[in-house]
């Protein structure tokens, strides 16, 4: 009977250790950088799937909101993985939070200029009333106006176009995939005379990323490894054409439960330009922070006085294996 009973308790710790979904999973909290949208669908739809759970982390998914930014959220020690765009991540490190990129989804910048009226160059933005939004993001396109000499008066908004469409600023900041969609949907003609694309003026920034703190990643490299092939796994699952409609039905269904206002065309808008967006120039999706895009940040940053020191890309970046 001693030995029936070791026999099966050996069983059951083989079971367990090959199984990391059977076994005590480890605790991570992410924090998104705003508001449940198709933006983040990777990482959404890995959650709802269990890919978290199947790779042995109970995951604990929470969102930004504006008065609180998911730099701040992991700096206060609120979370421990949370998702940034470089500009604010690289501020944030500059500032003494210690934050390392451990997964690159934006591999070219939604970052755009929109015009009330149409410009036939970035000149005559000059003097004009432009929309950004309060709670930052806006840094690459302070940059590009600044070193294009351009004297424009920055008019602090919340997350939404009423500002633009009722013509109380002249142009606002806006993403490719949200803001252009919705004021296009707000019946607002626009002509390729209305849009300056930040990445078309020399200034393509990449933006979405994951990012934890040195100390977290030395204390953890196995959970973050495994939180980041699970990320991987979600993005690969939205990638995949026959699950695009269950994802857009899904987080629309999520957000509106949220009490948000969206709709499945906005969502389904939203999705196909950030999978092209995680592009390189070849078509390949690396998940990967370039270097060269990372330097030209930092140093872009540097002229510009929005980090005060230099950055090296191998202290800032966690490659995989």
């Amino acid at each position: 009977m001693k030995i029936l009973r070791l026999i099966l308790m050996t069983v059951v710790l083989l079971y367990v250790s090959m199984n990391p979904a059977h076994a005590q999973k480890d605790s991570v909290v992410l924090m998104i950088q705003w508001l449940p949208q198709c933006q983040f669908a990777g990482i959404i739809m890995a959650h709802n799937l269990g890919f978290y759970d199947e790779a042995g982390i109970d995951m604990t998914l929470i969102y930004d909101q504006e008065s609180v930014s998911s730099t701040d959220a992991i700096k206060e020690g609120n979370a421990d993985i949370i998702t940034s765009m470089l500009g604010d991540a690289l501020i944030a490190r500059d500032l003494g939070t210690p934050l390392v990129n451990i997964l690159q989804t934006s591999q070219t910048s939604a970052g755009m200029i929109i015009s009330r009226t149409p410009i036939k160059n970035i000149h005559e933005l000059d003097g004009k009333r432009i929309g950004r939004w309060s709670n930052g993001f806006s840094e690459a396109a302070m940059c590009f106006a600044t070193n294009n000499g351009l004297n424009l008066e920055w008019v602090s908004i919340l997350s939404n176009i009423y500002p633009f469409v009722e013509g109380a600023v002249d142009a606002m900041l806006a993403m490719e995939y949200n803001e252009y969609f919705q004021i296009r949907m707000a019946g607002i003609e626009l002509t390729e005379d209305n849009l300056i694309y930040l990445r078309d003026e020399g200034y393509d920034i990449p933006e979405d990323g994951l990012y934890t703190t040195e100390e977290f990643y030395a204390a953890h490299k196995d959970v973050v490894d495994r939180f980041v092939q699970a990320t991987i796994r979600g993005w690969e699952w939205v990638r995949d054409p026959k699950n695009f409609r269950s994802t857009v039905a899904t987080i629309t269904q999520q957000i509106r439960q949220a009490g948000i206002n969206t709709s499945r065309a906005n969502q389904e808008f939203m999705l196909r330009t950030v999978l092209k967006l995680q592009e390189n120039s070849s078509g390949d999706v690396s998940y990967s922070l370039d270097k060269s895009q990372f330097d030209f940040t930092v140093k872009v940053f540097l002229d510009n006085n929005f980090i005060l020191s230099p950055i090296e890309y191998g202290d800032f970046v966690k490659e995989r294996k």
